[in-house]
C-alpha cells in the first residue's frame, strides 16, 4: 500500500500526545536551537539520543577500521 506524503503527514499529525511514537517523532524533527530552557533543551538532546536511529549502513573503510580496532583491543580469538 502506497500513501501520499499528504496523507503520511496527516496520519503523523493525528498521533495523540500521550503516545510513546509522538515524543520520538518530536525529539527527531524539532530544533534544539529554538529552546531557550536549558533543562528542556537537555531533556530533548537526551530523548533524540535515546532514539536516534542507528546507523546500519557502513562503508567498507569503516568496517575496516572497526574490525582492526577490536582487534587491537581482543585479539583476533575473540573477535573472529
Amino acid at each position: 500500500m502506497n500513501i501520499g506524503i499528504t496523507e503520511f503527514n496527516r496520519k503523523i499529525s493525528s498521533i495523540p500526545e500521550s503516545e510513546p511514537l509522538f515524543t520520538r517523532i518530536k525529539s527527531r524533527v524539532m530544533n534544539l536551537n529554538e529552546i531557550n530552557d536549558k533543562e528542556q533543551r537537555k531533556f530533548w538532546s537526551k530523548q533524540r539520543e535515546t532514539y536516534k536511529i542507528p546507523q546500519i549502513y557502513l562503508s567498507s573503510q569503516e568496517l575496516d577500521a572497526n574490525l582492526k580496532e577490536e582487534l587491537k583491543k581482543n585479539g583476533a580469538k575473540k573477535v573472529l
